[in-house]
């Protein structure tokens, strides 16, 4: 029989409905390194969440498949599992509610000076001479137009705003007026008011965003940083938040994680720092198993195509 390592701390509910779902399958879980290690060897298909070092490879010589439980997949040696032949899908599109709307949220609490009326009220400060700006009417410019780019230029054109955006290869989208391919981004910088940088972590996005996208941009605009803080020149990105180059930023990735105490970003009064949280919500389990299950099936049983297959050579 067909055994399922689930290698992350999956609640009981949702592992007891698949051994009922898949009785055809053996499920084992295993949240420490020693009891993973020894499931490892007879493993065919790896669930995990942040966990598939190339020791873990090496260990699991029967291993066909891994269903990572996050969109991202920089944590693991891709060019190792594309050696092996293994398949590769993700949880992309499990976050892109949340996330989407995290992007809302940042740009009003920008646009509206939440930052600054917090610094104000932990210094009993009463200042009415707030910016009182609105999205509606503002350019929002996506970088990175993927599942979640995608929900959140729907909920931007509702609220207003116009919405821009890069994709790896450049096509018409819903609720998208306009979208650039790679090498035309500084267009986007150059047009918009508020960017939202959502871009993966790959050998090709590596310090993609630095001095001369922030160069491009208008001096009211803001920044948001959701993506991979490696996307990021994170020195060129200070500079222009000192020099004030750009109005102001949100950040939840950063090149070091968690942030150095000695970072000049904790600093700044025109930055609002998150610790990697945009990805969280209540109902991430629920929206993991329905691409778990899916994917199972197709897999097992042969119904229907698996969903977020990853292509191995682009790293998403």
């Amino acid at each position: 029989m067909t055994r399922v390592l689930i290698a992350f701390d999956l609640p009981a509910p949702h592992v007891a409905r698949l051994k009922k779902d898949f009785p055809e399958l053996i499920f084992a879980q295993a949240t420490e390194q020693k009891e993973t290690f020894d499931h490892l060897p007879q493993t065919e298909i790896l669930l995990t969440f942040f966990r598939c070092s190339r020791k873990m490879l090496d260990a699991a010589p029967e291993l066909k498949w891994i269903q990572a439980i996050s969109a991202g997949v920089d944590y693991m040696d891709l060019a190792e599992i594309r050696r092996r032949g293994l398949l590769l899908t993700n949880g992309r599109g499990i976050s892109t509610i949340n996330m989407a709307e995290f992007a809302i949220g940042a740009m009003i609490a920008l646009a509206r000076g939440f930052h600054v009326m917090v610094r104000n009220q932990v210094q009993k400060r009463w200042d009415r001479s707030l910016p009182a700006g609105e999205i509606h009417g503002t350019t929002l410019g996506i970088i990175g137009l993927g599942a979640i780019g995608a929900e959140l230029a729907r909920k931007a054109a509702a609220m207003g705003m116009r919405v821009i955006g890069v994709r790896r290869t450049a096509a018409p989208m819903a609720y998208v007026e306009a979208v650039y391919g790679q090498e035309e981004m500084g267009r986007v910088f150059e047009q918009s008011d508020y960017i939202v940088n959502l871009l993966p972590w790959t050998p090709d996005t590596e310090k993609l965003i630095d001095r001369r996208s922030f160069d491009l941009m208008k001096p009211t605009a803001c920044f948001i940083n959701m993506g991979r803080g490696q996307t990021v020149n994170e020195t060129d990105l200070i500079a222009a938040l000192q020099q004030k180059k750009i109005r102001a930023m949100m950040s939840d990735v950063y090149k070091t994680e968690p942030l150095p105490a000695d970072s000049p970003l904790w600093a700044l009064d025109n930055v609002i720092i998150s610790p990697h949280v945009c990805g969280m919500t209540p109902h991430y389990m629920d929206r993991a198993m329905e691409i778990i299950d899916h994917n199972l099936k197709a897999y097992v049983r042969g119904k229907g195509e698996m969903i977020n297959a990853v292509d191995l050579s682009s790293g998403y």
